[in-house]
């Protein structure tokens, strides 16, 4: 399976993510997995290489640090090969060499956050996504939600993207996400992974 996690806007934790659902699906069911990191930052493969200069333990699952040009010259391996594809992608959306990676996906993972430009580029994600492939299962993910703040657009949000696919519970803002390696669920948050990330797998993966 490839799992495409991607959104036009930047800086809505889509990386952290990224690690976290490649942790959980290799420490809570064994699954499988590689992360293609394919956003100009390299910040998963980035740190994938410190962890295993810092820690002993072997890697829970490869990382390929990758140019999005480079995803035609793999694309039939991935195809025939087994475990499931985690594919990290910039944010934006004005780059050509990303169709066929949406085209590809089947499963689309986008986080967000209920600011009033976080949902305006989610929104023409989801809308891009969906002219390229009208059955891909989206899920939208609500990030970096801070306790006791109002968020005015919160309903408006959720009804519209519910257009396009499931929105998940809400990942809250906490420090934890802010220390994490690819090689662990910090303990404080590794209820919350589970309950949202479970959701998904549950439904997608079985």
């Amino acid at each position: 399976m490839n799992i495409v996690i991607g959104n036009q806007k930047g800086g809505v934790g889509k990386s952290t993510l990224c690690i976290l659902f490649a942790n959980y699906l290799s420490l809570n069911h064994q699954t499988s997995c590689m992360i293609l990191d394919m956003d100009f930052q390299s910040s998963i493969s980035s740190l994938w290489e410190k962890d295993r200069s810092n820690f002993s333990n072997p890697p829970l699952y490869e990382v390929l640090d990758l140019e999005l040009e480079s995803f035609g010259k793999i694309q039939d391996k991935l195809i025939d090969a087994n475990g499931h594809f985690i594919i990290d992608l910039p944010g934006k959306m004005d780059d050509n060499e990303l169709v066929p990676i949406y085209k590809s996906a089947n499963l689309v993972l986008c986080p967000f956050t209920y600011d009033k430009i976080a949902f305006e580029s989610t929104l023409v994600f989801a809308q891009v996504i969906r002219h390229l492939s009208k059955d891909v299962p989206m899920v939208f993910l609500p990030n970096r939600v801070k306790a006791g703040v109002n968020y005015e657009l919160k309903t408006k949000v959720h009804t519209v993207l519910s257009k396009f696919g499931t929105v998940c519970p809400e990942f809250s803002d906490r420090v934890a996400f802010q220390r994490i390696d690819t090689l662990t669920i910090p303990e404080d948050i590794h209820d919350l992974v589970k309950s949202v990330f479970g959701s998904i797998y549950n439904q997608y993966f079985i």
